[in-house]
């Protein structure tokens, strides 16, 4: 399973701006830094803002910064944001609905499956992954 761009970024965004929460950073210098498109860049700060994981404040010493901690931010919370969990929600097989009575063969390996991921998306927070990349 990948993450989409979007949602990739998102998460590179926010774990940068919580190794650095006591700086604002503007737009322009995120994407100098971040080297992330810049039409992807700005939609992804307007949709990061309207979910509460960063705020902006306007002006010359302005720019965004981390909204809440980040061992109160969730990476579930973070992907439904962005692209929503739905797509945890599909058939791994591409069916529309589950042939054969009402599952495929992958079904109960996938709801298992599916189910872990969804777990370990519930369950991890910005700052594990900030001290997980510590320890590599």
């Amino acid at each position: 399973m990948n993450f989409s761009k979007t949602t990739s970024y998102a998460i590179s965004v926010l774990s940068f701006m919580a190794k650095h929460q006591e700086s604002k950073y503007s737009a322009k210098k995120l994407n100098e830094l971040m080297e992330i498109p810049w039409p992807s860049l700005r939609q992804l700060l307007t949709i990061l803002s309207k979910s509460g994981f960063i705020f902006s404040t306007r002006g010359r010493n302005g720019g965004f910064q981390l909204n809440k901690p980040a061992d109160q931010i969730v990476l579930a919370e973070i992907i439904d944001s962005v692209e929503g969990l739905n797509v945890f929600g599909t058939c791994i097989m591409g069916f529309k609905k589950c042939p054969f009575d009402h599952t495929c063969a992958m079904h109960e390996v996938w709801e298992g499956t599916r189910n872990s991921i969804l777990n370990v998306l519930n369950n991890t927070t910005l700052d594990q992954l900030l001290e997980a990349d510590k320890s590599h």
